[in-house]
């Protein structure tokens, strides 16, 4: 069992992580504490921007909104789904994540990396540009056009290995037929075959860093682990960054172990006393010059045609 890494306002890279870039094999996983640094709506958020629809609309009154807003997100959701179907009403979903650009945010470092995404985020601010350094080499700057996935009919693993790919894993506001909102949405979700052989892959061949899954999102996180049976091996493949207040540091060091033992999670831990979860952008800027994305040996290349075929 490793030690955990000393708090620190802007913590050290893992040099594995620096590896996998070169290598081809990082991929970012980004939750729902990104999204919030933009005031986009949390799980939590759209559920109660749901309930305070249906309060305006005469269905709700305070009362029912206030006694339904200590349910867990999905619960809420799901309860409110139930209610507009039952009045022939449409939930408006979309609306709070309209107007968002990348533009002074975390996700323009985090675009920048390059390398291939999967986020549970419903926004679509995620867009790698990845410059592959042959290209750059030659005088050309134009990143590959991103590829968006948010259609679960449409995961394949081999997609890991295209940088410049976003793969929605709880769909997108573009299309919110795809969007996993109830309980029901998430448990099905989570069953389909296409999902768990996505997410088993991507744990078992690809070096992965979790960004905004913090203490409130971890329930997701842990689901996300526990659904893809991971492997507890010694190789590091598994990172997330995590903040916490200096006096939390005891509750640092006992959860790393935790998610080191469970599920081969390695936290890299920081600061959040002085700008709270704003510190991650610091961070992501940080490390951005330290990372170059290549893409993945040949081999990886071949077998993802071998899926692309298999699968036609």
């Amino acid at each position: 069992m490793s030690k955990a890494p000393a708090l620190r306002e802007v913590p050290d890279l893992p040099d594995e992580i620096v590896q996998a870039g070169l290598n081809g094999e990082l991929v970012l996983f980004i939750g729902a504490g990104v999204s919030a640094l933009l005031d986009l709506p949390t799980w939590r958020g759209l559920a109660s921007h749901a309930l305070n629809q249906l309060r305006k609309k005469g269905l709700l009154n305070y009362s029912e909104v206030s006694q339904l807003e200590v349910l867990d997100p999905k619960k809420q959701l799901s309860i409110a789904s139930l209610i507009a179907k039952n009045n022939n009403y449409e939930l408006d979903l979309t609306s709070p994540f309209e107007g968002k650009n990348e533009g002074g945010s975390i996700y323009k470092p985090i675009n920048d990396i390059g390398c291939t995404c999967v986020t549970t985020n419903y926004d679509e601010l995620l867009a790698p540009r990845f410059l592959d350094p042959k290209l750059k080499e030659s005088g050309s700057v134009t990143p590959l056009l991103v590829n968006r996935i948010v259609d679960k009919e449409r995961y394949l693993a081999g997609l890991l290995n295209e940088p410049g790919t976003v793969v929605h894993l709880h769909g997108a506001v573009s299309k919110p037929g795809t969007m996993v909102l109830t309980t029901k949405d998430y448990l099905e979700h989570y069953d389909h075959k296409n999902v768990q052989h996505f997410l088993g892959e991507l744990f078992a061949k690809k070096v992965v860093l979790f960004i905004g899954y913090g203490l409130e999102e971890a329930e997701i996180l842990e689901h996300i682990l526990r659904r893809s049976s991971v492997d507890v091996t010694q190789d590091k493949r598994r990172f997330a960054l995590q903040g916490y207040f200096q006096s939390q540091e005891p509750l640092y060091g006992n959860l790393h172990q935790y998610y080191e033992k469970s599920f081969g999670v390695h936290l890299i831990g920081f600061v959040r006393d002085h700008k709270d979860h704003k510190q991650q952008e610091a961070i992501i800027k940080a490390w951005l010059p330290q990372l170059e994305i290549n893409r993945p040996a040949l081999a990886d290349e071949i077998e993802y045609m071998n899926e692309v075929l298999g699968d036609g």
